[in-house]
Parts: structure tokens; C-alpha cells; sequence
């Protein structure tokens, strides 16, 4: 099954990133903003550079799979099971993502990109402020999970999710191949169990009636597949 190969990779990602406290590093909103304005390309710019390019390809694969982030929210999710469910603080993570976006775009324009380092704004802080930061990442997850439900941060706050939805938009109106679920209506047998272990709540039977499973708060977990007695759900990287 799948989850037997992603729930360790995520769960793993996510206590090596924060143990070796370099989480901050790569993640940080706020570093990769100072970088811009002091015309540095740093660790975050890459990695967010990369998160945008895979998503032309693999949708939002990343957030199930790799991130340190959403592997904390499955360790979470062993103890917490209510699922989050306020679609209107969906809309949530694209103002955080405009303001910050917007921020790194102005911030490179105005003094442009002068060189690179990757190290940029961990090599100059105390050890104690390392871990601060990094407990900060933590404390700011639980809380969200604990009283939205489960993957609340990554559905509500979250401010890489647009532009790794906005990547698999573009590979879709490309018609490019990318990794996308892909239903066979007529093996569904109505039983529901694809939307009961969606971790991020959403209606996939309904989808599978469609014949429709785009969606874009889909983290392509493989919980749907794995769980589906029928097969009528797979992965598929074909257009």
C-alpha cells in the first residue's frame, strides 16, 4: 500500500528537518524576503523554485510526500481525528501567498539579484534562536490542527499551496503529463470509504461520480487509491 511507503518518508522528513534545525532554513517566509531586498538568492528561493516546477508535473504531490510540515500534521493525526472542514477559510493562504509573493517580487525588482547564498540568515544566529525558530514552526501547527482538524494549516495557511496550485494549473491548461487521480465510474459501488480517509475532507466519491477528480486542495496522499476495494480510483501521470 502506499501509505506504508509515504507515511515514513513524510514522518522522516519532517524529525530530521526540525532535529537538525535547519526547517527554518529552507521554509522561512521571512528569510527569503530579507534575501530580496539584500539582492541574495538563499536556500528558501530555491526551494520554493523547485516546489513550483515539480508542481507543473506532480500537482501538489510534495505536500503529502516530502513536506516537513505535513509530515508533523500526520503524526498529529494519529491522536487528533476530526477533520477540518471551513471552506471559506480556505481563501485564507492565497492573501498571506499575494502579500508575500508580492513582497519577494518587489524586493527583487528593486535591487535585483547580486549573488547566491544558500546559508543565508541561519549562519548568523544563535543556536538558541535556531531552536526558538524551529519550535515556533511547530507551535504554530498544533494549535490550528487541535481546534480546525486534521492538515488545517496546510488547507487555511499555507502559503507555498498557491504556487504549487497555480504550477498544476499551468500543466493543465498546457495539457502537459503530470501525476493526477484518475476514476473508472463504473467499478464505484457507492460505499464512500475514498471521502472517509481523505485527510483533507473532501467529497472524492462525489468526484468519482463526475469522473471529475481535479481539485485543488488535493495533496495526492494515495489515501483514495490505497483504501478503494473496487480499484476505481489510480494514479495516472498521462494528460
Amino acid at each position: 500500500m502506499l501509505q506504508r511507503i509515504r507515511k515514513p518518508i513524510v514522518i522522516s522528513t519532517a524529525i530530521l528537518f526540525h532535529l537538525l534545525l535547519i526547517f527554518h532554513l529552507f521554509f522561512s517566509p521571512v528569510i527569503i524576503v530579507s534575501a530580496a531586498y539584500k539582492s541574495i538568492v538563499n536556500a528558501s528561493f530555491i526551494v520554493y523554485a523547485l516546489m513550483f516546477i515539480l508542481s507543473l508535473f506532480f500537482g501538489r504531490a510534495y505536500c503529502s510526500w516530502f513536506c516537513p510540515g505535513c509530515g508533523i500534521q500526520e503524526i498529529l493525526s494519529l491522536i487528533i481525528k476530526k477533520k477540518s472542514s471551513n471552506s471559506k477559510a480556505l481563501y485564507l493562504k492565497y492573501f498571506i501567498f499575494t502579500i508575500w509573493i508580492s513582497a519577494i517580487v518587489i524586493g527583487y525588482i528593486l535591487n535585483g539579484i547580486s549573488k547566491v547564498d544558500l546559508s543565508y540568515g541561519m549562519t548568523d544566529i544563535t543556536l538558541e534562536r535556531k531552536i526558538i525558530l524551529t519550535i515556533g514552526a511547530i507551535i504554530l501547527i498544533v494549535p490550528l490542527t487541535v481546534i480546525f482538524g486534521q492538515f488545517a494549516s496546510c488547507k487555511y495557511i499555507c502559503w507555498a499551496v498557491p504556487l504549487m496550485i497555480i504550477g498544476t494549473k499551468i500543466r493543465d491548461f498546457l495539457h502537459l503529463n503530470g501525476l493526477h487521480l484518475k476514476t473508472d465510474i463504473s467499478k464505484c459501488n457507492n460505499c464512500n470509504v475514498c471521502s472517509k480517509k481523505c485527510p483533507m475532507n473532501l467529497d472524492v466519491m462525489e468526484n468519482v461520480k463526475k469522473g471529475q477528480m481535479q481539485n485543488t486542495e488535493c495533496i495526492l496522499c494515495g489515501n483514495c487509491v490505497d483504501h478503494c476495494k473496487q480499484k476505481a480510483i489510480r494514479f495516472s501521470f498521462k494528460k
